[in-house]
C-alpha cells in the first residue's frame, strides 16, 4: 500500500510537470530594401523575373524584397539595360545606380 501512494505520487508529479506553461518566441519576417539612384526616367525592374514595376529615384523611395539572392533586371523601353545578379542582408537598404 505504501508503494503504491509512493508510486501515485511520483507518476503525478511528472504527469503535472509536463503541463507547465510554454512560451515560444515569434520574430518577424526580416525584410530588406532596394533602392535606385541615377536616371530612373522611362524604366521598369523585375526581379527574380517576376512582374516589372516602375520606381523612383532615391533613398526615400525603397521596395521590400526578401533576404538573400536575387537578380535584379531593368528595363527601358523594354530593352534590358541592366541585369545584376544581388545578395541582401537582413534589415539592409540596398542601392541600384542606374547609369543609362
Amino acid at each position: 500500500m505504501k508503494y503504491n501512494i509512493i508510486l501515485v505520487t511520483l507518476l503525478a508529479i511528472v504527469g503535472l510537470s509536463g503541463c507547465g506553461y510554454k512560451e515560444g518566441v515569434a520574430t518577424a519576417e526580416q525584410k530588406s530594401y532596394l533602392y535606385f539612384t541615377g536616371n530612373v526616367s522611362d524604366i521598369k525592374v523585375s526581379v527574380d523575373n517576376g512582374a516589372t514595376f516602375k520606381v523612383e529615384s532615391g533613398i526615400n523611395h525603397q521596395y521590400k524584397i526578401n533576404s538573400g539572392k536575387h537578380t535584379i533586371t531593368i528595363y527601358r523601353e523594354n530593352n534590358v539595360i541592366l541585369k545584376r545578379e544581388i545578395y541582401v542582408s537582413d534589415s539592409i537598404a540596398k542601392e541600384i545606380e542606374v547609369q543609362q
